[in-house]
Order: structure tokens, then C-alpha cells, then sequence
């Protein structure tokens, strides 16, 4: 199956098929608990930074595209 091509989608669905809490995986990535909720929830921050989408990536196993396309919204 393939991951949807939004990090906030296919960080979600990761998420959800793991079991993960989105505060532990914030405080994984050295934010605050609800970092990753409010990117998620509310579209804060724009994108995730290449660091924190790589642990994310890293920890869940879904590789560097299984939590979407990172830079979905840069200009080319």
C-alpha cells in the first residue's frame, strides 16, 4: 500500500498503525508534546523540518518517503 503523498496524512496513518502517541514521538524529535498534533490539527509548521521527518521516518520504519513527499509545499 502506498503512503498518501501529504506528510500530515501519512504521518497520521503511520501513527494510527503503530499505535504511537503524537506526544511521545514530539518529545522523540526533541519538541513539545504537542508539536506534532498541531502539525497535524492546525497545518503548524508548514512542513516538518528534513531532520525531524528522517527520526519520524526512521523510528516508524516507513523509509524516507513513507511519511510523504516532505517538501509537498516548496516552491521548485
Amino acid at each position: 500500500m502506498l503512503s498518501p503523498a501529504d506528510p500530515r496524512q501519512a504521518l497520521r496513518l503511520a501513527v494510527n498503525q503503530r499505535g504511537e502517541s503524537l506526544a511521545a514521538l514530539s518529545r522523540l524529535i526533541d519538541r513539545s508534546p504537542g508539536y506534532l498534533a498541531r502539525f497535524i490539527n492546525d497545518g503548524r509548521p508548514i512542513a516538518l523540518s528534513e531532520r525531524d521527518h528522517g527520526m519520524l521516518g526512521a523510528y516508524l520504519g516507513t523509509g524516507p518517503l513513507g511519511l510523504g513527499i516532505r517538501d509537498l509545499w516548496a516552491r521548485p
